[in-house]
């Protein structure tokens, strides 16, 4: 009977989601396919999770046999500039996991990797600006892929996409790269653009930085920007969500819990999960700029994403939740119905912050 007591209470969740629908904070999103099309894209989807998870796990298990510090951190620069070049994927993207293998034929058999074209040097001061921090485990650069998706969502709103830059973990751990995220902003701030012109988004760990990049603003008294767009948002460092369990055991995730424990360590350093500052599950959220959030139904992290709608709608800060019915992580990553859809409703969701914005 305590057994069963247990497995009871995570249903929570589930029952915060109805709260969350009849209050229309959150919204089931997707047009209707029909059964064969959705059965077969939910099949390749597992698929690619699974071939992930194993990848994932045997990464992780080559990068602790390595016997000294400098030759895992040399091991692990081979991998960001593969990561950057294009060469290689930690998650599937584009074509799913398709397109991952093919990271290993030759060069020149390759898909041609979506190309961003995010506007460097001198900017328009009157022009908005998406200022995105891309997901990676805290450990690894942007993709292609990505910087293409902020420019995608730029383009939505005509804004101009702007990576935000940090340092990375393990060599600089919580708060450095949060630090330079703040730094990043401001100096946008500080060449004349309007914080009210100014909309952040992030992925996945991504959006950790960037909840604890506003977290850290307001601590400054900085000015916040005009409204947050969140992919799939990590934002409990502890993961003390159910789903971090169900969808872990699951084909449902691309991640097990020991894969996100790994990352989490690497760049906490000697915080703790559940310090404020890391990890935005357990802080205060007033005078955060309105929140939008596109999440999967199956992902590991929903459950963060349940609960970040609880905390800003008791902070009275704007929230909304969009969510699918798919087991993809960040799906925005492939070149899908889903992510095409994602993609415009977050563009539009922009607009109006900063119509918003402009009419003040």
């Amino acid at each position: 009977m305590a057994v069963a007591g247990q497995i009871a209470l995570p249903h929570d969740a589930d029952n915060t989601l109805r709260a969350l629908e009849a209050r229309e904070i959150a919204f089931r999103v997707g047009r209707a396919t029909g059964p064969a099309l959705k059965a077969a894209d939910t099949l390749m989807a597992r698929g690619e999770n699974l071939i992930t998870k194993w990848w994932l796990a045997r990464l992780i298990r080559r990068a602790v046999a390595i016997e000294n510090d400098a030759a895992a951190l040399a091991w692990l620069e081979r991998l960001r500039t593969a990561t950057a070049d294009g060469a290689w994927s930690i998650l599937p993207e584009g074509d799913g996991i398709l397109y991952m293998a093919s990271h290993m034929w030759p060069a020149r058999l390759r898909p041609a990797t979506s190309a961003a074209a995010l506007v460097q040097g001198a900017r328009d001061p009157a022009q908005p600006l998406f200022f995105y921090v891309a997901g990676g485990g805290f450990m690894l650069p942007p993709t292609p892929r990505q910087k293409a998706i902020a420019d995608d969502i730029a383009a939505g709103f005509d804004a101009v996409a702007v990576m935000g830059e940090h340092r990375l973990a393990p060599e600089n751990p919580f708060p450095l790269p949060v630090e330079d995220l703040c730094d990043h902003y401001l100096s946008l701030v500080g060449e004349g653009h309007a914080p009210s012109r100014i909309v952040v988004g992030g992925d996945s760990a991504g959006a950790t930085l960037l909840l604890s990049m506003l977290v850290e603003l307001r601590g400054r008294g900085a000015p916040m920007p005009a409204g947050a767009l969140l992919f799939s948002p990590w934002t409990d460092l502890a993961m003390r969500g159910w789903s971090y369990v169900t969808k872990g055991v699951s084909s449902d995730s691309p991640f097990r819990m020991e894969t996100a424990a790994f990352a989490a360590r690497l760049y906490l350093g000697e915080t703790l999960p559940t310090d404020p500052a890391a990890s935005p599950a357990y802080a205060e959220l007033q005078g955060f700029p309105p929140i939008a959030v596109h999440c999967s139904r199956h992902d590991m992290h929903f459950d963060d994403a349940v609960r970040l709608a609880e905390q800003a709608d008791a902070a009275a800060v704007p929230v909304r939740v969009n969510y699918w019915d798919s087991p993809r992580h960040h799906l925005e990553r492939f070149r899908s119905r889903q992510a095409r859809q994602s993609i415009a409703l977050a563009a539009g969701i922009a607009k109006g912050w900063i119509d918003s914005g402009c009419k003040r």
